[in-house]
């Protein structure tokens, strides 16, 4: 921002400051459910001191005909004296626009909404400063609010910033394009999005879209859920009577049978332990780390692994096989290989797709990958503290992996995500953002045990299909990059296969498996 954008402002709010006084009642809303429209990078803010936005949201009622805009901010807002503008092109004529001072500097509109304000001193009485609406012409006279005076409801709820305005005070349309900045009563600090612009079309509701209900906290255990204690192990089956032994650990995208079939295929072959991670298939969790304690810890994968080794030494096996499906299995699997190399034998990891690609933030190409030391930082204040904490179920849901990802038979895998969405919402939510914050990969360079990699092929139909785009780059892709550098990894595809390998080819995913723990012998 140049010094004289900064005195512009500067000129603005100060002349705001003279067009009134307002107290805003507290505006309390029965529906506490946003559509999130866009998502900011943390630290790209002009003044590191200054809000920070992360996310921009809004929620329409539709019966007093009213906007309320949330934006959340990197730690949280200085209740004090705060500014922010909802800068907004209501699809009018071009030559009634003007381009944004901010960094978005592309982005032209005709409306902007403003909320320069400090709090009040006396009691929570609202807060006072330049608070409302304008237009273009407006702004080129350093009058932001020429339209509309002290029409805005203004809180501060948490680590966010909320403004209500009528609509009609806006625009007469149902569409507009906005962007959003935060900074200080005085100063511009931050636009989200940096780039480009945020849509709202009222007239095209999308219930379960990407909504948050910020009265959930999905981060805690619902109220009354009874967990797994400390000194028990989870639910462990035992079966088979072979010599070799082999620890099945579901992951959290299995399903309750995803190992039936290879476990009544193989009783006489093998002996088999199936541990279930505390929480999934009906099994109550572990509890949650102490408040605070970061996703990075990995605390429940880790206890994953302990219950593991727990399960080796109380029954006194040698060596076993462990086969994991995706995270957490997938993960404690590996860091069991790499730290704890003589109590097993080998892992063979069935349909896991490694790590989970993060963009390093000062990137704007966003090729770069996330230096690991600050992911479990980003995955904490941003997707943990932003999205996950407040998703709703039905976006969770419309979200999440699609069936026909799991299994070729489309009963099979329907089946399959009926059962692992039927996991508590606060589980799966866990279990993902651990899996967010790790990187299994750095390990790879000690391992001292060999890691068979049983990746599903796919097949052609599945792959054209845009909507599968990312199978091919999250399974196959980023094995094959890691395995001419790693000698103790080996990768097998297994062709017309998805995630549920050991059900869509059996005798394939039996056969590679038992070659690998023949060598491992």
């Amino acid at each position: 921002m140049t010094s004289n954008q900064h005195r512009h402002l500067s000129t603005i709010s100060r002349i705001g400051l003279l067009l009134g006084l307002i107290i805003i009642s507290p505006a309390i809303a029965t529906a506490q459910v946003y559509s999130v429209l866009t998502f900011d990078g943390k630290g790209d803010g002009r003044d590191s001191s200054l809000a920070d936005a992360a996310q921009l949201a809004y929620r329409y009622d539709k019966q007093q005909d009213f906007l309320w805009f949330r934006i959340a901010l990197y730690g949280q807002p200085n209740k004090a004296a705060f500014g922010v503008n909802l800068v907004i092109d209501t699809g009018g004529d071009d030559s009634t626009k003007m381009n944004w001072w901010g960094a978005n500097k592309t982005f032209r509109f005709d409306k902007i909404v403003t909320a320069y304000v400090t709090h009040r001193d006396k009691g929570d009485q609202g807060f006072e400063g330049t608070i409302g609406v304008g237009d273009a012409a407006g702004v080129s006279t350093k009058q932001l609010t020429n339209l509309r005076q002290n029409n805005l409801q203004i809180k501060v709820e948490g680590d966010s910033i909320v403004i209500g305005v009528k609509r009609t005070d806006i625009t007469d349309n149902m569409t507009m394009k906005l962007i959003a900045a935060v900074g200080s009563n005085e100063q511009w600090n931050d636009d989200i999005p940096n780039a480009g612009s945020a849509t709202i079309d009222l007239s095209k509701p999308t219930p379960g879209g990407r909504e948050i209900d910020v009265n959930r906290n999905n981060l805690e255990l619902p109220v009354g859920y009874k967990t797994l204690p400390d000194n028990r192990l989870p639910t462990i089956t035992k079966k088979g009577e072979g010599k070799q032994t082999l620890i099945l650990v579901p992951g959290m995208y299995s399903g309750n049978r995803s190992f039936d079939d290879f476990i009544a295929r193989n009783q006489s072959q093998y002996k088999l332990f199936l541990l279930t991670p505390p929480g999934i298939n009906g099994t109550p969790a572990r509890a949650l780390p102490a408040a605070g304690t970061s996703f990075g810890e990995l605390t429940w994968t880790r206890s994953l692994e302990r219950d593991i080794l727990d399960l080796i030494r109380r029954e006194k096996l040698s060596k076993p096989v462990i086969l994991a499906e995706r995270q957490p299995a997938a993960q404690a699997a590996i860091e069991l290989a790499s730290e704890h190399p003589a109590q097993i034998g080998g892992v063979v990891l069935v349909g896991t797709n490694l790590v989970q690609f993060f963009s390093a933030p000062k990137d704007p190409t966003r090729k770069t990958p996330i230096a690991y030391s600050d992911r479990g930082g980003f995955v904490d204040e941003s997707w943990a503290a932003k999205w996950f904490k407040y998703v709703t179920p039905e976006t969770w849901k419309n979200g999440d992996l699609r069936p026909q990802l799991l299994s070729t038979d489309p009963t099979r895998a329907q089946t399959a995500w009926d059962e692992l969405e039927a996991a508590p919402l606060e589980v799966k939510v866990r279990y993902l953002c651990e899996f967010w914050a790790s990187d299994v990969t750095r390990g790879f360079d000690k391992l001292q045990v060999p890691i068979l990699a049983l990746v599903p092929g796919f097949d052609e139909n599945f792959l054209a299909d845009p909507a599968n785009g990312f199978a091919k780059p999250s399974f196959l892709d980023s094995w094959e990059t890691l395995i001419p550098k790693h000698p103790q990894l080996e990768l097998v595809k297994i062709p017309n296969a998805r995630m549920l390998v050991l059900d869509d080819q059996p005798k394939a995913a039996d056969d590679a498996i038992a070659a690998f723990v023949k060598k491992t012998r």
